[in-house]
């Protein structure tokens, strides 16, 4: 999606919420997880972008350690960084919603990345954002959200889910930088898909869906990145996931796509018919002149 269809989708979104009534929505509340290491300025900064109020959000800190942790032994040095800047906001949606997620400021790891990723974490039916006050990879985030919804859900997701999660997220990213962002995520989505559909555990039975998945999508991978996301797939297999809960997760995540797919075709087609009613009445307008 391009930025001129961004803002058109913006500011379809924008007369919307002044020309529709407002949805009441049963309370909720929110955890905000923010990085240790901001500067009061980029805090406040941050809150604004995640919409978090000071007020009414439970305020949690993320330690540089706390990205380590999870992350140390799966994400190079370079991409955690040596600062604790990402910050996310959790907030428990209404069962079935599965897992929506929103980025400002992260450069690598998309929305999509995201919502796999913590859906193989445990994660389930979460409206999440996540921020940073400069551009970075976003990857140390993971670390965050999972903490954030560790307290708003009050549940202690797994260490092993969590790695896993952690393991899925870098490999969709390098993947992403070979064969496009989209591509990847789906690809990921595909093998988890089957693995929930088909009971999938072991490696020889899993690889030859990761091969057609490739097929499907029309990349070329080598040898090396199909066993290395055959690997993630037993990994995943391995965990104690109900295969009906991840499947529901997945198919939330579809839906929020295709919902924003048909808001964008919806968004071209609506704009095209202000843009022809603007030129209409300003060719009026300016006749009266002539």
């Amino acid at each position: 999606m391009n930025v001129r269809m961004r803002r058109r989708i913006a500011a379809l979104l924008l007369l919307l919420a002044l020309l529709l009534p407002q949805a009441v929505q049963a309370d909720s509340a929110s955890i905000t997880c923010y990085g240790e290491d901001l500067t009061s300025e980029q805090y406040t900064l941050v809150l604004d972008l995640l919409e978090a109020d000071p007020a009414t959000d439970t305020l949690i800190p993320v330690t540089h350690e706390d990205e380590v942790s999870l992350l140390g032994d799966i994400v190079p040095a370079e991409k955690i960084g040596s600062r604790s800047l990402s910050s996310a906001r959790v907030t428990l949606a209404q069962e079935g919603a599965g897992i929506a997620v929103t980025v400002y400021n992260i450069d690598w790891v998309t929305p999509q990345m995201y919502a796999s990723a913590l859906s193989t974490a445990g994660v389930q039916d979460a409206t999440i954002v996540v921020a940073a006050p400069v551009s970075v990879s976003g990857t140390a985030a993971l670390a965050g959200i999972l903490k954030a919804y560790e307290s708003a859900a009050g549940t202690e997701l797994s260490a092993a889910a969590k790695a896993a999660a952690g393991s899925e997220m870098v490999l969709t990213g390098d993947l992403a930088d070979i064969i496009g962002s989209d591509q990847a995520a789906e690809l990921i989505a595909m093998v988890k898909q089957a693995i929930a559909d088909y009971n999938l555990t072991d490696f020889d039975t899993l690889r030859p869906y990761v091969v057609e998945g490739a097929r499907q999508l029309g990349v070329d991978l080598t040898d090396e990145q199909i066993d290395q996301i055959t690997n993630l797939g037993v990994r995943i297999a391995q965990l104690d996931l109900d295969p009906e809960q991840l499947a529901g997760q997945l198919q939330g995540l579809v839906n929020n796509f295709q919902r924003l797919q048909n808001l964008s075709e919806q968004a071209s087609g609506l704009w095209s018919r202000l843009e022809s009613a603007f030129q209409g009445f300003w060719s009026w307008l300016t006749g009266l002149f002539r």
